[in-house]
């Protein structure tokens, strides 16, 4: 848009001669910069002072003067939203903005994590000990992570793919979970300022407990460890409470049955199912469309925190166990990993899961690597023993048997050659 008719919309709009065209247009050229914004900012304080010395000017001479014309009616009740618009745009040049207050921090992350404040990326690597105002987390990957501090102590893991929006305000501390996985440790909130978790078919008030959400933009599952959890299903306002040791599904249509069931005795071996247990990756129909397959997705790692590195191509499918019935998974000494797959060529391939604690949050993150050798038509069978992996952090359980399995991925670095699952069992220790 060119200055001349720029000044022409300010002129009528100061004059209250501007249509609704105008004012539309107005308020869109305001929105999209800030040249332009410091320009009407400016004619806005010079209209402010005619007004004031013709007012002024008025009284003094009790003469009949010509006015600056005052706006009608029928604009201010046409334009009320877009006016409201550009009074908070001109504000926010004529004052100040206020210092926001930290409201949390970085305790822990790892891999690929973006923090935004209010629409701008923060500058540089995130880094443990960071402070954080309202904003939303970006968690890329199955293997990355990041755990977030409160005030309070209040704490909160994030599991990726996941985006997450925190703030904390006059009615309490809020959370906003697009999609993936939180393990949520609350600490007591103030009276009449529960926390509240919401997700795009759930909202859950908390006043200070231990539980897991998982969300998807089709549904969320909850699981309350300790203390209870007042969630609502969104679809229809349906409430149920649920108490430690009891879980809930709340899906986005309304026809799923919204019930609160005990989480049910833990089991130490486990299946994988395609479709339901598939957290990352592409499905496809293997050698005569008798086997499905899940395909590794591509996706950029751009390094843990403090390092400065190229960012590294990966490919990844991740599984875990799913399902409205599913009880806990725990991982128990001995046991062994069985994955199943397709390579194209002989390649390194990267293993790893993450567990909770059987009544709590994260518990670590563990992998191994292998060069794997497929046979002749690109096959792979690998089995690892539990206690081939390592953890990932030192802060970590030394172990993970006796801790539940929440996600298991298997992936490629920088090259793609063709890797894809088959099935992901849990075996049992081999009897002596």
């Amino acid at each position: 848009m060119n200055d001349e008719h720029f000044g022409d919309l300010c002129n009528r709009y100061f004059l209250g001669t501007i249509s609704a065209e105008e004012m539309a247009e107005l308020d869109c050229c305001l929105k999209g910069s800030q040249g332009l914004r410091v320009k009407f900012a400016a004619k806005a304080r010079l209209d402010t002072n005619l007004r004031d010395a013709s007012s002024s000017f008025e009284k003094k001479q009790g003469a009949s003067i010509s006015k600056v014309p005052s706006r009608p009616k029928w604009q201010w009740a046409m334009g009320a939203a877009a006016a409201l618009v550009l009074i908070a745009l001109v504000v926010s040049l004529f004052y100040p903005e206020r210092k926001r207050e930290h409201i949390a921090r970085i305790a822990d992350l790892h891999g690929a994590v973006t923090w935004i404040a209010d629409g701008e990326q923060a500058e540089g690597r995130l880094e443990i000990g960071n402070e954080l105002t309202g904003g939303t987390l970006e968690v890329s990957s199955l293997d990355s992570w990041a755990e977030l501090v409160f005030e309070d102590g209040s704490s909160v893991w994030v599991s990726g793919p996941a985006v997450v929006t925190i703030s904390d305000g006059g009615v309490g501390k809020m959370i906003r979970l697009r999609e993936g996985d939180l393990s949520l440790d609350v600490s007591p909130q103030p009276e009449g300022k529960p926390m509240r978790v919401i997700t795009p078919s759930a909202e859950a008030v908390v006043l200070g407990t231990q539980f897991n959400v998982s969300a998807s933009p089709l549904s969320t599952s909850l699981t309350v460890n300790e203390g209870n959890v007042q969630v609502t299903r969104l679809a229809d306002g349906s409430v149920q409470e649920v108490k430690a040791d009891h879980r809930v599904i709340a899906a986005l249509e309304h026809e799923s049955p919204f019930q609160a069931s005990p989480r049910g005795d833990s089991v130490w071996i486990w299946k994988s199912e395609f479709p339901r247990d598939v957290l990352q990756g592409s499905l496809g129909f293997g050698a005569e469309g008798r086997l499905k397959e899940l395909h590794a997705e591509a996706h950029l790692f751009r390094g843990d925190y403090g390092e400065t590195i190229d960012p590294v191509l990966l490919y990844s499918a991740v599984v875990g166990p799913r399902g409205r019935k599913m009880q806990p998974v725990l991982l128990s000494k001995g046991a062994r990993i069985r994955i199943r797959g397709h390579l194209d060529q002989p390649y390194q391939v990267d293993f790893g899961f993450g567990t909770h604690h059987a009544r709590g949050g994260l518990s670590g993150t563990f992998s191994v690597k292998r060069k794997l050798e497929p046979d002749q038509d690109g096959w792979f069978d690998v089995e690892l023993a539990l206690e081939d992996f390592v953890r990932m952090r030192s802060r970590f359980v030394e172990s993970p048997a006796g801790h539940e399995l929440v996600w298991l991925w298997v992936q490629t670095h920088r090259k793609d050659v063709g890797l894809s699952l088959s099935s992901v069992d849990l075996l049992p220790p081999e009897s002596k």
